[in-house]
């Protein structure tokens, strides 16, 4: 294992720069990376070549991206306090936007379940007595809303396990990574700390390979710490931006990794040995 700040990660590159506020990684059914641009209000879809084409607009400020099976984007939008439903055409609606008659708060990021329910984090959700301790959120595709783990410090990346058993979620606030079991049906049980992180490392975004094992961001100390499912530190990549966001699999073979760099409007890529788990 390298720990220094000397270990840049396998054929990194800059992919493309000048999308402000780049958050969201998601892979299509195509194989396309998509991405928002948080500050621009939009989504945005790059080539293997890094070109931008805008593919809708939310007028917000949008954050986490996924796809459903049916081709669908649902977006996290900070400022709009609400999960989005966006169609291939790039029309919009909201999905979901309150939690027992209370609004959200400024939703993150998401991911689905196997059986299609939707996840997301919304780290700001409770204004007292902290609001940075907030749940996880469960949405049934009829649109129906629960909550689950709710005294998470800043929830903030959220994914699913290869085998689609476990939930992990970075706590930003607590320097940790946790995972939840997924039952039968459908609920998130039995809390268990996967790693803790040292200050400055405020992890966010998660991405999991085939063998199980998780990319985790650490922007507070510009990294991607690799990291197995029972917590073991197998590397730690140096990633040259001051704040190295979300990260996402894909390219052809889908072992190449996206890395959204926010301090410096880049997008950035590199290469992993082991390919990246399929998404539900």
């Amino acid at each position: 294992m390298t720990n220094d700040l000397t270990n840049i990660p396998p054929d990194f590159r800059v992919l493309t720069s000048g999308v402000r506020g780049p958050e969201g990684p998601a892979i299509d059914s195509s194989g396309q990376l998509h991405l928002v641009s948080a500050d621009g209000g939009v989504i945005l879809r790059v080539t293997n070549d890094g070109e931008i084409t805008e593919v809708a607009s939310t007028d917000g400020r949008p954050n986490g991206l996924v796809f459903n099976s049916a081709g669908e984007m649902f977006v996290a939008d900070a400022n709009l306090k609400a999960i989005l439903r966006i169609d291939k055409k790039g029309n919009s609606e909201v999905f979901v936007d309150e939690y027992e008659g209370t609004g959200l708060g400024g939703p993150n990021d998401l991911c689905f379940l196997p059986n299609g329910d939707l996840l997301f984090t919304d780290p700001i959700r409770r204004p007292q007595p902290d609001p940075a301790i907030s749940p996880v959120y469960r949405v049934t595709p009829d649109g129906k809303v629960s909550a689950f783990a709710n005294e998470l410090a800043y929830p903030n990346g959220i994914a699913v396990s290869v085998d689609g058993t476990q939930v992990y979620v970075s706590e930003s606030r607590a320097q940790r990574l946790v995972a939840f079991t997924i039952d039968k049906a459908g609920l998130l049980l039995d809390q268990q700390l996967v790693r803790r992180f040292r200050e400055p490392g405020n992890p966010d975004g998660i991405a999991v390979d085939v063998e199980g094992n998780i990319l985790q961001s650490l922007p507070g100390i510009r990294a991607v710490a690799y990291v197995s499912s029972t917590g073991d530190l197998l590397d730690l990549y140096h990633v040259p931006d001051w704040a190295p966001a979300n990260l996402a699999f894909g390219g052809d073979d889908m072992k190449t990794v996206y890395v959204c760099g926010a301090a410096q409007n880049s997008i950035y890529e590199f290469r992993h040995s082991v390919e990246g788990a399929p998404l539900y």
